[in-house]
């Protein structure tokens, strides 16, 4: 990752409060460069209990000692090997446990509860072999840093035979914590259970494997994963809305520069009710940090054409 990076994003420079870097642009043979306040997000989406952890794919709720992170999906290589004849080292379980353990760190109390937005497995019609072997393994890593995981089921989150002998993990459809609600995304009558928790603010999803692809005039390609944050209009008022990215490094996902609205999975984000180009957007990489980019409207006509 940092390789690519550095092809594609050359001469980065950070600021105070903010990123600089030139775009190399596919389609023109200049350097473009995107300047963007990361805290007019913070001044346009007031989300005063909720960080995004500098670098990750995951979420930090100060008031609740809770953090965040969605769609690991373990099992992920021994499906894509019976699937497509594809086969990969299983090596996603330890990069997924030290993402976790270097988020947590990240974190400025002791983290009392792990949520998990959706998508812990993989599988859809049993639990593999491999998901009987990593999630309770990913579990027990787990529990040595929080007292509580609360899985947010997800579309994958079927069959959950290894789960059973833990007791201290939740298993809800949604959850409501302060002013946020999590709900998975994948759920095309999202809009009544929204309308259940009229008194958050917030509504936190996932699903979407959100993920930018930047590069330059060279054929260098980075595919950054990233936070998408925007409105969701309902009649009568509005709720801030986060997408967050996959936790797995190997899940596919949605290239948001470049996907049009009816590409996208989520039926939330498919809807009338979020102006999917008015989204802002936020990737993350761990060596990089946190990169933050204007609404989608603004830059997609200068994206790569792929």
């Amino acid at each position: 990752m940092a390789l690519g990076l550095q092809l594609s994003l050359p001469n980065a420079r950070a600021e105070k409060n903010r990123i600089v870097f030139p775009l190399a642009l596919i389609r023109s043979n200049f350097l473009f460069y995107v300047v963007f306040n990361i805290k007019i997000l913070l001044t346009k989406y007031p989300m005063h209990n909720i960080e995004i952890i500098e670098g990750y794919p995951a979420i930090y709720l100060r008031d609740e000692d809770a953090l965040c992170i969605a769609d690991l999906h373990l099992g992920y290589e021994e499906a894509l090997a019976a699937s497509s004849g594809i086969a990969l080292p299983s090596r996603q379980l330890k990069e997924v446990e030290h993402k976790l353990k270097a988020a947590i760190s990240k974190c400025k109390r002791k983290i009392a509860r792990l949520i998990i937005n959706g998508d812990l497995k993989h599988v859809f019609s049993e639990s593999s072999k491999q998901e009987w072997k990593e999630v309770p393994v990913f579990v027990e890593f787990t529990l040595n840093f929080v007292e509580e995981i609360i899985l947010v089921r997800g579309n994958h989150d079927t069959f959950l035979g290894p789960l059973k002998r833990f007791s201290n993990i939740k298993i809800v459809n949604e959850l409501c914590m302060d002013d946020v609600l999590f709900i998975h995304g994948h759920n095309k009558d999202f809009l009544s259970i929204i309308r259940k928790a009229k008194e958050t603010k917030n509504v936190i999803v996932a699903h979407e494997h959100p993920f930018l692809i930047l590069g330059d005039c060279v054929g260098a390609r980075v595919r950054l994963p990233c936070f998408l944050m925007g409105k969701l209009r309902l009649r009568g008022y509005e709720k801030n809305l986060i997408v967050m990215p996959a936790f797995s490094p190997l899940a596919g996902g949605t290239a948001v520069n470049v996907a049009s609205k009816e590409e996208f999975l989520s039926p939330i984000l498919k809807s009338a009710e979020v102006n999917h180009d008015g989204m802002e957007v936020c990737a993350v990489d761990e060596e990089i940090g946190t990169l933050g980019f204007p609404e989608l409207r603004k830059w997609k006509a200068v994206s790569l054409c792929l």
